[in-house]
C-alpha cells in the first residue's frame, strides 16, 4: 500500500494546478449553450459533495485503536491518498463554481444557495467491503473521466474546454490509482472475492443518484449534452481491471457475462 500511495503522491506533486492556470480572460460566454450551462451546474453539485464523500470513506478505514497495528498502517497510507484525492475533487468543485459565476450561468448567491441545499444531504457508499468500495470508485472515476472528455468535445467555449481537459486528467489518475488498489485486493484475496465485486457492480449508481432533486431527468439531459454519454461504458474498464488481476475462470467469466447483459439493457 505504501508503494502505491507514494507513487501516486510523487506524480501528484508534479501535476499541481489551479485557478491561475485557467485562461479566464479568454472566456466567451456567448458560445456556451443553455444545455451546457445546465450540465456544468449538475457536475458542480456532484463534485462539491466531497465533504460527504470523504467523511463516509474514512469511516470504512479507521485510524484508531479499533484496528490492529497492521490494519492501522494500511488505513493510514490510504488516508494520505484520500487527502490528496479530496483536495483535487474540491478544486474541481471550486473551479466549476467560479466558471458558473464568470460565465453568467448563476450568480454567486444562487450558486451558494444551490450548493447548500443539495450539499447537506447524506450519501453513503452502497457497499461496505473495501474491495466493493474500490470497485465503486473504479467505475465512478472512469465514468466521470469519460463524461468530461465527451463534453469537452462538444463545447465551443474555449475556457470550459481547458477546464474540462484539466479535470478529466485528474479523474484519469484517480481511476488508475483505484484500479491498482482493486487489482492488489484481487491478487491478495483470489477468486473468492469476485462475487463481492459483482455485487458492487449490480448495485452501482452514480453518486447522489438518490439525493439530488430531479436527478434522473437532469442526468438524461446531461447525457444528451455530451453526445449520448452512457456511464456503463466504464463497466468494461472494470472488467479489464479484474481480468488483469485474476486468471480466466468461471468467476471472471460470469462477471464478464453480467457486464455485457447490463450494457445491453
Amino acid at each position: 500500500m505504501r508503494r502505491l500511495v507514494t507513487d501516486y503522491i510523487d506524480r501528484w506533486e508534479t501535476r499541481a494546478w489551479g485557478a491561475v492556470d485557467i485562461p479566464w480572460e479568454q472566456l466567451q460566454a456567448d458560445r456556451l449553450t443553455e444545455a451546457q450551462g445546465s450540465a456544468i451546474r449538475f457536475v458542480t453539485l456532484i463534485e462539491d459533495h466531497v465533504p460527504g464523500y470523504i467523511q463516509d470513506v474514512l469511516k470504512h478505514f479507521p485510524t484508531d485503536d479499533s484496528v490492529s497495528p497492521g490494519q492501522f498502517m494500511h488505513n493510514r497510507e490510504l488516508f494520505r491518498f484520500f487527502m490528496r484525492w479530496a483536495q483535487e475533487e474540491d478544486r474541481h468543485a471550486d473551479l466549476f463554481g467560479r466558471y458558473q459565476v464568470r460565465a453568467g450561468i448563476q450568480s454567486e448567491e444562487a450558486l451558494h444557495a444551490e450548493l447548500c441545499r443539495q450539499g447537506r444531504k447524506t450519501w453513503h457508499f452502497p457497499r461496505e467491503l473495501p474491495v466493493q468500495i474500490f470497485t465503486y470508485t473504479v467505475i465512478q472515476e472512469k465514468a466521470t473521466q469519460l463524461y468530461y472528455q465527451m463534453l469537452g468535445r462538444t463545447v465551443e467555449e474555449p475556457v470550459l474546454k481547458v477546464l474540462l481537459n484539466r479535470i478529466q486528467k485528474d479523474e484519469a489518475r484517480h481511476f488508475a490509482f483505484y484500479a491498482s488498489l482493486l487489482e492488489a485486493y484481487i491478487e491478495e484475496l483470489g477468486q473468492d472475492i469476485l462475487p463481492a465485486i459483482q455485487e458492487a457492480l449490480q448495485s452501482f449508481k452514480m453518486p447522489l443518484a438518490e439525493q439530488l432533486d430531479n436527478y434522473w431527468r437532469w442526468s438524461l439531459e446531461v447525457s444528451d449534452t455530451a453526445g449520448g454519454y452512457d456511464h456503463t461504458v466504464a463497466y468494461a474498464e472494470l472488467l479489464r481491471v479484474v481480468q488483469r488481476a485474476a486468471d480466466a475462470s468461471s468467476g471472471s467469466q460470469k462477471l464478464a457475462e453480467w457486464v455485457r447483459a447490463v450494457r445491453a439493457t
